[in-house]
């Protein structure tokens, strides 16, 4: 049996769904350390038996016990955390209002190193096998390569108009980059990256702003803010294979088995969508429900 643990943005809490009975189970709250009383949970991985969360409002990340589905402890990190990963023994958390990846150690629980990056950096993910971290920025177009040997920037890459979203693909030897285009009527796309020479080689068209992405071998999912819809992009091929209109503003979004899970921002809602047959299912979930994760 999977959950998926969802962050819902203005409600404070992370919610609990079981995927066989698609329902939520329960809500882990989450307590504020800010003055505002505001929390805002926003990207989310898992590490070992915990949760991490970073925090955009509270500024900070929350531990959450799995097992007894309860936060933990929390942490002051920085101004307006986005999205976390943990590798080895370092949580290495981007702070969108600081233009920086803080290094926060998890044994030590203290912050023990900034790395810049580029403008509004959004989201971040992990390569454990080449130890490579990929950070988009969405207000300078570009996405960071960063060395967790040494938490040193590699590369500064130049992609398209604010980039929401960066995956490594499978083999490790290309990135994919949401390019939103967020705030224009244009179609976004997704950029294949070499990381070999550092150079876009192609550009699958999406949807109205494209905000998040998964990826596997052979196909990229994609969620569509602007234009409520899903988009199913063969990567091998570079060519959208099929668009699944969902309805509101499609967020957070994660595949298991055949189907696809996506976040409505605007309905509040948590969708279940079948690849094949296209056939939906609505539960309500929290405010703004955003980062996803399957355990």
């Amino acid at each position: 049996m999977g959950h998926l643990y969802v962050c819902n943005t203005s409600s404070d809490y992370i919610s609990k769904v079981n995927l066989d009975s698609f329902v939520e189970e329960n809500r882990i709250h989450l307590k504020s350390n800010s003055m505002n009383n505001r929390v805002g949970p926003h990207g989310v991985c898992a590490n070992n038996n915990k949760i991490l969360v970073a925090n955009n409002y509270s500024n900070s990340i929350s531990v959450i016990n799995i097992l007894k589905e309860t936060e933990e402890n929390s942490y002051y990190i920085g101004l307006h955390c986005n999205d976390v990963v943990v590798f080895e023994n370092n949580a290495y958390i981007i702070c969108g209002d600081l233009n920086s990846l803080l290094v926060f150690d998890i044994l030590e629980n203290r912050v023990v190193e900034e790395i810049p990056c580029g403008n509004l950096p959004h989201s971040i993910c992990l390569n454990k096998e080449k130890k490579l971290l990929l950070v988009t920025n969405m207000e300078d177009d570009s996405i960071t390569l960063i060395d967790c040997k040494n938490n040193g920037s590699i590369k500064h890459i130049r992609v398209g108009a604010y980039p929401t979203k960066a995956l490594f693909t499978v083999d490790g030897h290309h990135a994919l980059v949401c390019e939103s285009n967020i705030g224009s009527d244009f179609r976004g796309s997704i950029a294949v990256v070499s990381l070999k020479n550092y150079k876009v080689i192609n550009r699958i068209t999406a949807g109205n702003s494209p905000i998040d992405m998964c990826s596997n071998e052979n196909y990229c999912f994609v969620s569509n803010f602007g234009d409520g819809s899903v988009s199913i992009i063969d990567i091998n091929h570079y060519r959208e294979d099929k668009n699944i209109i969902v309805g509101g503003m499609p967020r957070g979004i994660i595949k298991f088995g055949e189907n696809i899970y996506v976040g409505d921002n605007y309905n509040n809602l948590l969708i279940r969508v079948n690849i094949k047959d296209e056939n939906k299912k609505y539960i309500p979930i929290g405010g703004e429900p955003t980062g996803m994760i399957l355990i």
